[in-house]
């Protein structure tokens, strides 16, 4: 007997899946993991020691309308192996999670009478979660805007759970066990105890138009004394922004410039940093309030329905966050948010309140009792 759960596309999609899937492993129950072929979700999978199984699904372009025939091919061929899946590892329950795989996967569920729950980690619906909540038996939100998509019997299949988040970021609730992280880690950085740490990313494959607007940035940056910018660039992005670096500063990069294309240690990452520079898509916000770090926004402009840009609202309107918008990034207004957090304590210390009372530690035991509350 089984818990399914399903996830595909994203980061976004994929940690709180595997967030929900420790908690159930944690309440005993046997999880197997669906996601699309050759996808990251089945790496990291495997790494936390699920069973995997591919399918393939593929969405379609709306300007080429021809695409919805081939898509729609595939995810009918998937939908039957799906079915034929969940009979074979006796599924319980399936939760889905976004990104299109979870569509054919959710598909068998509703067919072979398997219970189904679906999360939305958005303050905007994905077309995945829209096309199963009519037949979801319930329907779990990040922001309670989501709903706007639903109509109105399935928003009575609501529940707002919050965003899941890994237990490594649950953990940062502990604030002795975030103290004993934030000093393990600035020391093998070699970051003095009290210098002040600017964390910067943009998420796994960083986010260029940030990345150059800290750099422009540099040397006024690292004029304030005893402050350590911990910048995490993408892969992709690492070689020009360490070669524009070494220019600004006339050939070597500073010790007090931590310049990494990725960081497997996000959390002592978090515990580690003062104040987070970073997109606002809903996974990076989950882990921003777990962590309880204020931070500054800057909303991906091009996110369906400007979802980022309402994903920060909350922690806007709750003190713990400030939000400047992707176009200001070349103007005065970047500069003068970013260097007021860096030089008020008293700001961000407010900020720091407010954001660990928005902590989202719990969500992930959330979800797993309700897919456990639900499961035949």
């Amino acid at each position: 007997m089984s818990f399914v759960i399903t996830a595909g596309g994203t980061g976004g999609h994929v940690s709180p899946a595997l967030a929900v899937a420790a908690e159930l492993q944690k309440l005993g129950k046997h999880v197997v993991f669906a996601g699309s072929t050759g996808g990251m979700e089945e790496r990291l999978a495997r790494e936390a020691g699920l069973e995997y199984q591919a399918f393939s699904a593929r969405g379609f372009n709306r300007q080429r309308p021809w695409t919805l025939l081939s898509s729609g091919a595939v995810l009918a061929r998937s939908t039957g192996r799906a079915c034929r899946w969940l009979c074979e590892v006796q599924a319980r329950v399936v939760g889905a999670f976004g990104g299109y795989v979870s569509v054919p996967v959710g598909r068998a569920a509703v067919r072979e009478g398997v219970p189904l729950l679906i999360h939305e980690q958005n303050s905007h619906m994905g077309w995945a979660n829209r096309h199963l909540s009519k037949h979801a038996d319930v329907i779990a939100l990040t922001y309670e805007a989501a709903a706007d998509a639903l109509d109105a019997s399935a928003r009575e299949r609501v529940e707002l759970t919050g965003n899941p988040v890994r237990p490594e970021f649950a953990a940062l609730a502990d604030a002795k066990h975030t103290t004993r992280l934030r000093h393990n880690f600035r020391q093998e950085l070699g970051i003095e105890h009290g210098d002040l740490v600017l964390l910067v990313f943009g998420g796994s494959q960083g986010a260029r138009h940030i990345n150059r607007a800290v750099v422009r940035h540099a040397t006024a940056l690292l004029q304030r004394p005893a402050l350590t910018v911990l910048h995490l660039t993408g892969p992709k992005e690492y070689q020009s922004v360490a070669a524009a670096l070494a220019q600004e500063f006339g050939g070597s990069i500073p010790q007090a410039w931590q310049l990494m294309d990725y960081c497997d240690r996000m959390p002592e990452a978090f515990a580690a940093a003062d104040l987070v520079l970073c997109r606002a898509g809903a996974s990076s916000l989950a882990e921003v309030s777990a962590a309880g770090r204020p931070a500054l926004l800057v909303p991906y402009p091009y996110a369906t329905a400007d979802h980022q840009r309402k994903n920060a609202e909350s922690l806007v309107a709750a003190g713990a966050a400030q939000r400047v918008l992707d176009a200001e990034l070349d103007g005065p207004r970047f500069s003068e948010v970013l260097f007021t957090l860096l030089d008020n304590a008293e700001t961000r210390a407010r900020m720091l309140t407010a954001a660990a009372e928005l902590s989202e530690a719990g969500a992930a035991r959330r979800v797993a009792e309700l897919l456990v509350g639900i499961a035949r």
